[in-house]
């Protein structure tokens, strides 16, 4: 005999009692703050994270002396197309819009609100892109051609002087 039915058949009357169970009332009251505090914390970080999105421009002053403004664009990480051979490679790069001097700031702002129609033709171009198509400086030399194109065709008639791969890792 359970010790809930023990305590029912004691009772004169045969009158029901609820037999608490405090289980249920410590979790209530670990959970709950853990819960809220996590919801506070998720709402103070998406806050912080959008006071720290400002346009990325960086001036740098070239070999020439010129001074010429980068625009550096989010990180791409896309999938390659597969090799002869059927493998697929993976591709990490990271690249920054080069702007001429004097228009810089227009055109920095003209690529920051276009910059997911950027985002999305230059990620686009390069899943169409093979391993072996970033061998050798003739083929990245075309590979930047190409993206330099693709990223001025999106920001008409504001013109990107170039194309820079800062960063560039296949796997």
């Amino acid at each position: 005999m359970s010790q809930a039915s023990a305590i029912v058949n004691a009772i004169p009357g045969n009158a029901r009692v609820r037999v608490r169970t405090p289980g249920k009332y410590i979790v209530l009251w670990l959970f709950a703050p853990v819960f809220l505090v996590a919801i506070g914390a998720g709402l103070w970080l998406n806050v912080k994270s959008r006071e720290t999105q400002i346009a990325a421009l960086e001036f740098r002053t070239n070999a020439s002396g010129d001074e010429g403004a980068y625009f550096t664009l989010p990180e791409f990480l896309v999938d390659l197309s597969p090799d002869r051979n059927g493998r697929t490679a993976y591709l990490k790069m990271q690249a920054a819009v080069a702007l001429n001097g004097a228009d810089a700031e227009t055109v920095a702002s003209v690529i920051e609100t276009k910059q997911p129609l950027v985002v999305e033709r230059l990620t686009f171009f390069l899943r169409e892109l093979r391993p072996e198509d970033f061998a050798g400086s003739e083929s990245m030399a075309r590979v930047k051609r190409e993206m330099a194109r693709r990223v001025n065709l999106v920001i008409a008639p504001e013109v990107a002087r170039d194309v820079v791969i800062e960063d560039l890792v296949i796997q």
